[in-house]
């Protein structure tokens, strides 16, 4: 099973940024544990670095990763400085495959938060120790800046779900999907999907599945990844894809 580690920033001791209400500690935890409960449900296996106020050194996050043996390394962060928007982050010397997973995660994200009203601050790299110590592919994330008016967008609960959703949707396209719904029906086109006709077979539960195109109530599920597969019902699957 795919394993993927969460880190939510700062804790204890460490508030981590705050402005407008807003503290960077409390919401990335809020957050963390939202997005685990996504991960989770999706067929991902997950751990985190804390799941309440405490404190860690940027190295003891790194070593807690590594021991996990994660595949892919998240670190959850909001911004002040006077800035508006998203941005992330990867370490400044990364192989070309740690590029297009952020590519990735940046373009899901990105599809989710612009529509409350997010700026997209695009795609960087820095010597973050949480990036540099880590020895699988880590990202750190930026959700916005809680000294602007960026944080009548971060306290709303809707644009913490549509956040840890786009997170999930980009850790889908980069390891796979899981199909955790008994059994779902494979169509040839998407309107046969909605209306039950031309059915192909059925994907059953455990399947590992792709998401190679989505509609608004449909997904075009493959079980080989940048091929074209079946159309299933969004409501005749779970995986996470919303």
């Amino acid at each position: 099973m795919t394993k993927i580690w969460i880190d939510a920033g700062h804790g204890g001791k460490d508030s981590g940024a705050s402005g407008n209400g807003l503290v960077e500690k409390n919401w990335v935890l809020t957050v963390a544990k939202q997005l685990q409960t996504e991960l989770v449900k999706a067929g991902f296996e997950v751990g985190m670095t804390r799941t309440n106020d405490t404190f860690y050194e940027l190295s003891d996050r790194a070593k807690k990763a590594n021991s996990f043996k994660a595949d892919l390394f998240i670190s959850l962060h909001f911004n002040a400085g006077g800035g508006k928007g998203y941005e992330d982050y990867i370490y400044t010397s990364v192989p070309a495959a740690t590029v297009e997973i952020q590519k990735i995660i940046h373009k899901n994200i990105i599809a989710k938060v612009t529509k409350h009203g997010m700026n997209d601050r695009g795609m960087k790299k820095a010597n973050f120790a949480v990036l540099r110590e880590t020895a699988m592919d880590a990202i750190l994330l930026e959700a916005g800046f809680c000294d602007s008016t960026d944080a009548l967008i971060l306290e709303k609960k809707a644009y913490q779900t549509d956040y840890c959703l786009g997170i999930v949707a980009a850790v889908q396209e980069i390891f796979g999907a899981m199909v955790t719904k008994y059994r779902a029906g494979k169509y040839l086109t998407s309107d046969d999907a909605i209306s039950g006709t031309n059915i192909k077979g059925y994907l059953e539960a455990g399947t590992k599945v792709f998401v190679y195109k989505e509609t608004e109530k449909t997904l075009n599920l493959t079980t080989t990844k940048g091929v074209p597969g079946s159309w299933v019902l969004k409501t005749e699957v779970n995986t996470g894809k919303r």
